[in-house]
């Protein structure tokens, strides 16, 4: 293990020949080796760094995929999937009186809670699903 810590090696490492002269000398004396010392635990460090990354303790983690068109659960009621209403009978859906939201009407066949504001939606069976609540305009995609 050497004995100069990483920060000053690293500190060393982007100077040029008189700065890197002066800092080799600083060091060894804080460290308590001589400058041929420090140079040459200079040397293994930029050599390592040149031909590969100096090694870590921390494994980096692969990141997950956040789509979930592949997941073939359908009960599995995760963060992207809506709260469903179970009774249904004391919400009105017709509240668009115009033909094109009449027809809409008659795809609804599901009833939700809006995530933000909790007010009732009804929404066809079509997944994936873009929803725009009437009521706080936060716009959600259920894929589920």
């Amino acid at each position: 293990m050497s004995k100069i810590p990483a920060v000053k090696l690293q500190q060393l490492m982007g100077l040029d020949e008189y700065e890197l002269t002066l800092a080799i000398d600083r060091v060894a004396t804080e460290t308590g080796l001589t400058a041929a010392e420090v140079q040459a635990e200079l040397d293994s460090v930029e050599a390592g760094s040149s031909g590969s990354r100096i090694d870590s303790a921390i494994t980096p983690e692969v990141a997950k995929s956040t789509s979930i068109f592949s997941r073939t659960e359908v009960e599995d009621h995760g963060e992207d999937s809506p709260n469903y209403v179970t009774d249904t009978s004391k919400f009105r859906v017709s509240y668009d009186p115009s033909h094109d939201g009449k027809k809409r009407q008659k795809q609804v066949s599901q009833a939700i809670v809006c995530t933000n504001c909790s007010a009732p939606l009804g929404i066809p069976d079509i997944r994936p699903i873009k929803v725009i609540c009437p009521s706080c305009q936060m716009e959600m995609t259920y894929e589920r």
